[in-house]
């Protein structure tokens, strides 16, 4: 039955060279599977959005592509509208609701059943492209708790969603990420060493990419770094391989996000510079892990209004698309934001904010492996809130994370500005509150050396005065 579309998008787009015919547009689609992935359909978007009524007519392709384009741009409510503009009984409605982010659980499972119903195997895109399975395109961790009493029930259901054949390795990589955000690191390594060849051929490509990143992570909360970043090496050598740019982009992130760890900002900087994605030009819901790897580096570059910019824009599209883990995370990193400009009050409550949802939904290591990042405010936030077993226990696992990867997000000391043996020592007084005539009489100098000095330890740290001096030379390490 052919779908009856309502009136969803804007108006049309005016002929422009380059555009995609309709036909062509549709195969491109209907082919999704064979090597025209999501970027694919965000290249056409232009392509997509000046199709007519009459284009999208026995076309479920082009309908594809701009639902497809609808939910990257956060257009929620129109690619909703081209839901309720299908029959009920049309197939592709309820493979529409499958993987839209804004769907109730009671919604997603309802069709679900009527995909079993009408015996639709998918060949699913749900991590989109994505290094998950449990935060792809939809947020499945609320599913989390039910996944080690329910194997039967999951891997029936995934078999629907992907390929029956490695249904049950599906269903275990869920479990092993479900596992890690608990902090049951070795159980999750173990199931996905034993698994991960399951997803070693060419129809399984995102899959590898999804179980090969965790294997990564594994390594980082083992505190192995170099064997992470040798599984990020295999993951670029196999997309490369594939030809996935879809990946290529994520793994360029995860490469950057490796980096922050132990300090290599020649990495971090040239990411940021040439393919971080620019949330002024073609934001895109597809882009939502490199966004938060994003608002990472702005923090090392203390670009903390960017920060603050990019984490409310996000805001309202996460929101809307239930997107309670990734939601957890960006108030975890507005609020080392936050800390890192004094403004305590704001840090705690976002803090807050993230410990509710990381409490209840079981993201332990989501909070723990920002490690030093998170650190200080943490013990700040246990000593003006209380503490509570659960937080001592976050708190002794940050620790270790602090330990093991003390570089992690620390700012950058733009130019690699030296100071000499008299300026630490200002900056340690400085620290103490001293002021310059206090400072005049113990280095028996003149108030006007002393403001020589200031000034250059200013000019070095950025600082427009004694308070951000100190800041941010505790932030670097220098006292």
């Amino acid at each position: 039955m052919r779908a009856r579309l309502k009136a969803a998008r804007g108006p049309r787009l005016p002929p422009e060279n380059g555009l995609v015919p309709a036909d062509e547009l549709n195969e491109r689609v209907i082919k999704v599977l064979d090597g025209y992935y999501l970027i694919g359909v965000r290249r056409d978007k232009e392509s997509f959005y000046a199709l007519s009524e009459e284009d999208l007519k026995d076309r479920y392709g082009c309908v594809c592509g701009l639902f497809l384009n609808y939910v990257m741009d956060g257009e929620l409510d129109k690619a909703w509208k081209i839901i309720e503009g299908m029959d009920e009984d049309y197939w592709l409605r309820h493979t529409f609701i499958l993987v839209f982010p804004g769907v109730s659980l009671s919604q997603f499972l309802k069709a679900l059943w009527k995909v079993k119903e009408l015996k639709i195997r998918m060949k699913s895109v749900i991590s989109a492209g994505r290094p998950t399975v449990l935060n792809g395109v939809m947020d499945f961790t609320r599913l989390g708790p039910f996944l080690e009493g329910k194997k039967d029930l999951f891997i029936d259901g995934i078999s629907w969603l992907y390929d029956p054949d490695i249904a049950p390795a599906t269903y275990e990589l869920g479990l092993a990420e479900w596992y890690y955000q608990n902090n049951r690191v070795a159980e999750a390594g173990k199931i996905v060493r034993r698994i991960i060849k399951e997803f070693d051929n060419e129809t399984q490509r995102r899959l590898m990419f999804v179980a090969l990143y965790l294997k990564a992570k594994v390594e980082f909360a083992s505190d192995k770094i170099p064997d992470a970043y040798g599984y990020i090496k295999s993951v670029r050598r196999f997309a490369h391989y594939e030809g996935e740019l879809e990946f290529s982009y994520n793994i360029d992130a995860a490469e950057t996000y490796a980096a922050l760890f132990d300090g290599k900002y020649e990495i971090v900087s040239g990411w940021l510079a040439s393919e971080a994605p620019n949330e002024f030009d073609d934001f895109c819901m597809l882009d939502l892990y490199r966004y938060m790897i994003k608002i990472r580096c702005y923090i090392v570059n203390k670009k903390y209004m960017s920060v603050v910019a990019l984490a409310e824009r996000l805001r309202p599209l996460l929101q809307e698309g239930r997107r309670t883990m990734d939601l957890c995370e960006m108030d975890l990193l507005l609020s080392v934001c936050y800390f890192r400009t004094e403004e305590k009050e704001l840090a705690c409550v976002a803090l807050g904010r993230a410990l509710r949802i990381a409490r209840r939904r079981g993201y332990f290591r989501l909070l723990a492996d920002e490690g030093p990042a998170l650190l200080p405010l943490l013990v700040h936030y246990i000593k003006t809130r209380g503490e509570t077993p659960w937080l001592m226990s976050l708190l002794e696992v940050t620790r270790s994370v602090a330990a093991s990867y003390p570089l992690y997000l620390k700012p950058i000391n733009r130019g690699g500005a030296v100071f000499s043996k008299t300026e630490i020592s200002i900056l340690k007084f400085l620290e103490q509150g001293k002021d310059k005539k206090d400072l005049a009489k113990f280095f028996f100098l003149s108030e006007n050396t002393i403001k020589f000095h200031l000034k250059n330890i200013y000019r070095k740290l950025d600082a427009g005065s004694a308070y951000q001096a100190v800041w941010e030379a505790r932030l670097l390490g220098i006292i």
